[in-house]
């Protein structure tokens, strides 16, 4: 059977993942994110909408994130009717991050058409209203990890564990005997919370992430000695601590983490506040799904402890005790999101931080281009927080190693766990080109024969 496999998104990039499957029966989307990046940009590929996605039989989602699942409202209001296949976690995860990411898409569409009002010039709808993300998720159907259902005339589709976040699959089509695994977003492997990626059993055509294709993770040992170092050197100045984090996944794990070095008497004796309304939701999702977790969470639930509620740890719950952290002195610890200070609380914690060189910033994950926390990262001299030029007098530091994300040898070790003389053919996604190609030259080290870094918009007969 002639099967097309096409790249729409997530190629070459990290954002804006969609996939389609096409057999002479029956097509197939594989996620629908958003694209991230400039404004203008952002908002003229995230409002393309090709007749090819809109008529595909069903959907299947790997995780949450609004890199993969983030425009599903808008294909959903522009007339999708169909399945869209995911774990419970995941859709649990995807209801509350769509109605933030609404909530957003309005805010900025209110933004730009204040400038263009003032500009003459025309104004703008946002991508979706919080009502349409409201309405999407019904399309949201479970399919929960080992079971296969038959998603589209002749394709069956299973999930497998990917180790990212609650809920985060790989998804293994078979049509017609071929086995097509596409490994969504993979963690690395003992990272906090979640379970490690699973290894899919005998693939035929591998889609691969390769986020972290040319570099490494320190250890989750050393990094969890280094955050206690930090955290204790900051304790003695008494400093202000913001850590701007992703309010899912990254902000639960770094929890969970702090409650293991609270439990270990590492954590120095500060108060800790948890400021971003998303966070507070999304752990109790994680509440909700102790099916998804490690073996080293699910003991804190046989002690009858709360893995991501310790003593000194408050969660923010309104706009008034968010501003009313202005006003506290350090030693303390903040941790808000969003996790590359684009929006959100963070940006209003950042202009109370930013000027004093005793407070400290720790960035503690992905930090894409054009984005103020790159910004931050690249050590500039100021940011510009509200219209206003702040001195970036305070210390920053990078933790990266909580990525949620498999680094280069956990890629290697994936390809190394199946047989290259039958795998036929092997494509190299969600990545900036030299992550991809880096990883694209040690993977043909290893015997692989056919290995291709997609573009956007390419179509490969495959089988």
């Amino acid at each position: 059977m002639s099967i097309e496999l096409k790249f729409l998104g997530g190629a070459r990039t990290v954002t804006g993942s969609k996939f389609t499957l096409k057999t002479k029966k029956a097509s197939i989307l594989t996620e629908f994110g958003l694209f991230q990046g400039h404004r203008r940009q952002a908002f003229e590929l995230n409002t393309l909408l090709p007749d090819e996605i809109l008529e595909t039989d069903s959907m299947l989602l790997s995780h949450a994130h609004i890199d993969h699942a983030g425009n599903i409202p808008r294909l959903v209001a522009h007339g999708y009717e169909n399945d869209i296949y995911a774990t419970s976690a995941t859709i649990d995860l995807a209801r509350i991050m769509l109605l933030d990411s609404a909530e957003i898409q309005v805010r900025d569409a209110e933004y730009v058409n204040k400038k263009n009002a003032k500009k003459g010039e025309p104004l703008i709808e946002p991508l979706y209203s919080i009502e349409e993300a409201e309405a999407s998720i019904k399309n949201l159907k479970p399919l929960e990890y080992h079971s296969t259902r038959e998603v589209a005339a002749g394709i069956k589709a299973t999930f497998y564990d990917a180790g990212h976040i609650l809920g985060s699959a790989q998804i293994l089509y078979e049509i017609d005997g071929l086995r097509i695994l596409f490994t969504g977003d993979l963690g690395q492997p003992d990272l906090p919370v979640v379970r490690n990626p699973e290894r899919v059993p005998s693939p035929d055509i591998i889609v691969c992430e390769s986020t972290y294709g040319e570099r490494n993770h320190p250890s989750l040992d050393e990094a969890k000695q280094r955050l206690s170092d930090i955290l204790k050197s900051a304790y003695d100045r008494g400093a202000k601590i913001l850590v701007p984090a992703f309010a899912v996944g990254r902000t639960q794990s770094l929890v969970l983490v702090m409650h293991q070095l609270m439990d270990e008497g590492r954590l120095p004796a500060m108060p800790i506040w948890i400021d971003s309304p998303l966070s507070l939701e999304a752990t109790e999702v994680f509440k909700k799904h102790p099916e998804c977790y490690d073996r080293e969470t699910m003991e804190y639930l046989k002690r009858d402890e709360d893995p991501f509620g310790f003593f000194r740890l408050r969660y923010v719950q309104t706009v008034e005790e968010s501003k009313s952290l202005n006003e506290v002195s350090g030693p303390c610890m903040i941790i808000a999101s969003s996790g590359m200070c684009e929006g959100g609380r963070v940006v209003h914690h950042l202009k109370n931080t930013v000027a004093d060189p005793k407070n400290l910033v720790i960035i503690t994950g992905y930090q894409a281009e054009g984005t103020l926390g790159k910004r931050i990262v690249d050590g500039v001299k100021s940011v510009k927080l509200y219209g206003e030029e702040y001195p970036l007098n305070c210390g920053v530091e990078v933790l990266n190693e909580y990525s949620a994300h498999a680094d280069r040898n956990d890629l290697i070790e994936l390809f190394k766990g199946y047989d290259s003389k039958k795998v036929k053919e092997v494509f190299l996604v969600h990545g900036d080109y030299d992550q991809s190609r880096a990883l694209g030259e040690a993977v043909n080290g290893l015997g692989y024969s056919s290995i291709t870094i997609p573009d956007v918009g390419q179509s490969f007969e495959i089988g």
